[in-house]
């Protein structure tokens, strides 16, 4: 017989078999390529010739025969269709082509047919077969094919199931054959993993930044991803202006630093200025203090969210990056350092079933409704002390040791002068009576280092109480709290540090981001407890700028974290990370704070509000970070070139949380379609450290049980502070 007789066979759908698989039932009216299902249905009636690579075949006859998988799918629509086939070396290299395959190396009339037979037998017992579907059969079933390939279709497992197991090696395809009757019945065949798969470089954002041509392709993407998972968090969907003319308008009250936020806004050419009279028509009120017009004007929302997802995300982007240098393959490009996953993958971020809104008709204010709740000095230290009782923790911990007094003869002042008489009598180590030193500050209504005096005896702290010698400051009360008398000091002088977190309240979601940089105000005159000079103990720059010594040392008295950390490295006992060990802690205080209040800022839910607050910080001879106080109102001047670089840099980072992803630019503007040239990819250096429906709802009940002690004293401080609203910054 020739070899071309023995690889060719016809199979016709109707035909009976006479040989001994007769009961077999395949049916080859389907064939399946690379899992695709292709060929006549089964009404169709074709006759297929089909080629079978056998042992026999010569090499140079099979290399002849060999045909393109891409020419299969072709020819696959035809009547008349051959089987692809190629010499992988193996007849398992035909599994790429979606094809099953068994191998039988004797004639199907000997004891190998036999047990086939039994085989197949046995699973027509197990398996319902229809009857409707025809059969196939050889021309001539006596015609012995020797090491030959059947090739099974996939879809139909009910002859030959399709088993999933390791490579075995066999020394005789009888062996095989029993294996293959006792193996397991698998329901999908597992997907075949390349061995030598080709992995894409990847390159740091750095490097791709460069490229201008790959900005542009980028920064869409990046900005279009981040403001989606923003939204989300917020549970925002928004539909866009579809003017081709249209502008976000956007009033500016005067004050702290106003042509910053024009700078930054500016930038955003989707954005128009309007006038006062025009306030209520405005998208965006920037004021320096709170607009009880504005926040009321705001509507009360009232929306049941959901979670959805409290999965991480990460940003990413599928622009590569092509060397013009080079000719490598185009590589991706990883932004992970650009900061957008601080936000995305933190422990607090989620997903929300998202509201719909159009995005023209929203209205926002830069301060939340009862923000005096951390930025009152009197209802941060009730606050704090409520939280901290209820999480069984010590408040003075984190605060200095602090009393609020009415005046003299308010009951609570003969507890602080029994607190005072304790500290008179310590006595330290070298037997010396340590100075006890206090700072009497308002309670409420003072910013700028107003109404702040440092008192060395309790007759001092009497007459502070008593005259209050302050107009500026108002009618108010007292917070009488004990000095850090250890501080660390910076080539022995003061200092303090100026961190920002920025809240926003959208949609009735309040998070809560910690902003990672921040600086150092230092002192003009050298530390002393045996002096009270405002000089030595107050860093405030609205306070240090009338020295005589102001800016000798540092630049507008102003200190990086890395000068400090330069400082620590150099002056130190030991070696001390300032960014993996001191302001962490710093960040878990603030954290605390809008635990603390985040029942109480924003309680109308009002649509919608944000606020970049300043936190002011202490750090005493342990390195140990005191919480001092929290401003509304924080400096934004660029009194120092540290300052210049940080504070726009941190404008523009709150604006791209809080207002880009609700006032999107319009993609149907004129602008937008021109095209500008991008500027560089900003980083995001805010983290997420606070979700309300993530973090908040383990405190919800606890803080709702328990209502703060002085809250009818707390409440009336709102309209009292908002009464006295200073032109001037507070620094």
């Amino acid at each position: 017989m020739s070899n071309s007789a023995r690889n060719s066979f016809k199979l016709h759908p109707s035909m009976t078999m006479s040989s001994t698989i007769c009961e077999s039932n395949i049916n080859t009216n389907q064939l399946v390529f690379n899992e695709t299902l292709v060929g006549p249905s089964r009404n169709e009636k074709f006759s297929y010739r089909s080629r079978i690579r056998t042992g026999l075949t010569p090499r140079i006859e099979r290399r002849g025969q060999s045909s393109d998988y891409q020419a299969c799918e072709i020819e696959i629509s035809s009547p008349r269709t051959t089987i692809p086939y190629k010499d992988y070396k193996s007849h398992t290299g035909l599994l790429d082509l979606g094809m099953h395959i068994r191998k039988l190396s004797v004639s199907l009339k000997n004891e190998t047919g036999d047990k086939l037979n039994k085989f197949l037998k046995h699973k027509e017992g197990k398996n319902s077969w229809n009857s409707k579907e025809g059969f196939t059969e050889l021309l001539d079933p006596h015609t012995p094919f020797r090491d030959s390939f059947l090739i099974i279709q996939k879809s139909k497992i009910s002859i030959f199931e399709m088993q999933a197991r390791q490579k075995r090696e066999c020394k005789t395809s009888l062996k095989r054959s029993e294996v293959i009757a006792d193996a397991p019945i698998v329901n999908e065949i597992p997907k075949i993993k390349r061995k030598n798969p080709q992995k894409v470089e990847k390159i740091h954002v750095k490097d791709a930044i460069r490229d201008k041509d790959w900005i542009s392709r980028a920064k869409p993407q990046i900005s279009k991803s981040f403001n989606m998972q923003i939204s989300k968090s917020n549970g925002l969907v928004l539909e866009l202006p579809t003017d081709s003319f249209f502008y976000y308008k956007y009033y500016l009250g005067k004050g702290n630093n106003s042509n910053l936020i024009k700078q930054c806004l500016s930038t955003r050419w989707w954005w128009t200025r309007v006038n006062e009279d025009e306030i209520s028509n405005a998208n965006l009120v920037w004021t320096q203090w709170k607009d009880k017009k504005t926040l009321e004007s705001l509507p009360k929302l009232l929306i049941s969210h959901e979670i959805e997802s409290k999965l991480s995300v990460t940003i990413t982007t599928n622009a590569r990056y092509h060397s013009p240098k080079s000719h490598s393959r185009p590589k991706l490009v990883d932004i992970s350092s650009l900061g957008y996953n601080l936000i995305t993958k933190s422990k607090s971020f989620i997903s929300l079933t998202p509201s719909q809104y159009k995005s023209a008709e929203m209205r926002m204010h830069n301060k939340i409704e009862h923000n005096f709740h951390l930025a009152n000095k009197k209802a941060l230290y009730y606050n704090m002390k409520s939280y901290y009782e209820i999480i069984g923790e010590d408040v003075f911990n984190v605060l200095p040791v602090t009393f609020h007094v009415k005046d003299s003869e308010d009951p609570i002042f003969a507890d602080f002068e029994n607190c005072y008489k304790s500290y008179d009598e310590l006595i330290d180590e070298q037997g010396r009576k340590p100075a006890n030193i206090w700072i009497v500050k308002p309670g409420e209504n003072s910013n700028r280092g107003n109404g702040i005096s440092v008192c060395a005896n309790i007759e001092q702290i009497k007459c502070e109480l008593k005259n209050n010698p302050h107009p500026m400051t108002g009618k108010h009360t007292f917070i009488i709290q004990k000095y850090i008398e250890r501080p660390f000091l910076v080539n022995k002088r003061k200092f303090d540090i100026r961190c920002f977190s920025l809240i926003t309240c959208l949609n009735g979601c309040l998070q809560g981001y910690f902003y990672s940089e921040g600086y150092l105000r230092t002192a003009s005159k050298a530390f002393s407890l045996q002096v009270t000079n405002k000089f030595i103990h107050l860093t405030n720059d609205a306070v240090q700028k009338y020295s005589d010594d102001y800016g000798k040392f540092e630049n507008g008295n102003k200190m990086s974290y890395t000068d400090f950390q330069r400082y620590l490295d150099n002056h130190y006992e030991r070696n001390v990370n300032f960014i993996e060990e001191i302001l962490p802690h710093m960040k878990h205080i603030i954290k605390r704070t809008i635990e603390a209040v985040f029942l109480k800022l924003d309680p109308n839910i009002r649509g919608h509000s944000f606020e970049i607050f300043g936190y002011d910080f202490l750090i005493d001879a342990d390195l140990k970070p005191w919480l001092l106080e929290v401003n509304t109102n924080p400096c934004l001047e660029l009194s120092s070139p540290h300052l210049a670089r940080i504070i726009p840099s941190m404008i523009e980072n709150a604006m791209r949380i809080s207002l880009d992803p609700v006032f999107q630019e319009p993609p149907s503007h004129f602008k937008h379609l021109a095209s500008p040239n991008p500027s560089d990819i900003p980083e995001n250096k805010f983290e997420l450290i606070f979700h309300s429906l993530s973090d908040g709802e383990m405190l919800k009940e606890k803080l709702q049980n328990r209502r703060v002690f002085d809250a009818k004293e707390i409440e009336e401080l709102s309209e009292e502070a908002d009464e006295l609203q200073e032109d001037e910054d507070d620094i």
